[in-house]
């Protein structure tokens, strides 16, 4: 006969438990000022009616701060990085208006993923290994960030229905997910790779409490003009944050843009 412990062993499976955690440690230090503002919120892509539920959302003046929690098992999440690399602190982020421009008489809906700068400095790679992921699977990674994408531009939609009943706003998304992982980096060179085999004769590993994730990933929102592919694969470029959920609170408190909420349009290009 099952009794509570066998009911608390199926409760601990689920990842419902670590996304209360998470939310209720951000809402109680509210690093930076980053207030939660909602949870389980629900959306639907109208392009193929795919939905599913966001996690997490937080909001600092224009910015928002759109959360996935994922747990797992004693898994290590190890992230290639070329040795000559450096941290930086440039994101791909999304952001939206919808409003008057200038001296225009009709209101114009934006929504463009454009290049920031963030007060936080961390790695990015290109790539993700998981633990016990295999040469056939389908990057776990990859799937996670495409799906968190596609909640970032359909929540960016439902607020610019919004704002047009406001005189005009504007606001900036970043995709977030936190883990119990463990993230690690290898820093590798690439002259040490083997042709023959594809294996490294060496590496640097280096324990990390974030790091951005950057690649062509699933979005539907186009670039406003691709003129050859050079450009297109750098254009659909999105930038996804990891973050260890040991270290929520030092991270969140510096990912903010480096200016202030009033400071001009940084995108001059589209007014």
């Amino acid at each position: 006969m099952e009794n509570n412990e066998d009911f608390l062993n199926i409760v601990n499976k689920s990842g419902f438990l670590f996304q209360d955690r998470v939310e209720k440690e951000i809402d109680a230090a509210k690093p930076g000022s980053w207030m939660p503002i909602a949870h389980e919120h629900r959306w639907v892509d109208p392009l193929d009616g795919n939905e599913g539920y966001i996690d997490l959302i937080l909001e600092y003046g224009i910015e928002r701060m759109v959360i996935e929690c994922k747990k797992v098992s004693d898994a290590k999440w190890i992230f290639l990085v070329p040795s000559h690399q450096t941290k930086t602190n440039r994101a791909k982020l999304l952001w939206t208006y919808e409003g008057l421009i200038r001296s225009e008489t009709y209101r114009k809906k934006l929504s463009v993923w454009h290049n920031f700068r963030t007060k936080l400095d961390s790695l990015e790679a290109l790539f993700c290994i998981v633990r016990g992921q295999g040469e056939n699977d389908n990057p776990m990674l990859e799937r996670l960030s495409s799906h968190l994408l596609r909640s970032v531009e359909n929540l960016a939609n439902e607020e610019l229905e919004y704002q047009k009943r406001s005189e005009g706003e504007f606001h900036i998304y970043y995709p977030v997910i936190i883990t119990n992982a463990k993230l690690l980096v290898c820093y590798y060179d690439s002259n040490d790779i083997e042709i023959s085999t594809g294996q490294l004769a060496k590496a640097n590993f280096e324990e990390v409490s974030s790091i951005r994730f950057r690649k062509n990933l699933s979005s539907s929102v186009q670039p406003k003009e691709i003129l050859h592919l050079k450009q297109a694969n750098s254009d659909y470029e999105r930038t996804v944050f990891i973050i260890n959920s040991n270290h929520i609170i030092d991270v969140l408190s510096q990912m903010k843009l480096p200016y202030e909420i009033n400071a001009p349009w940084p995108w001059e290009g589209f007014k």
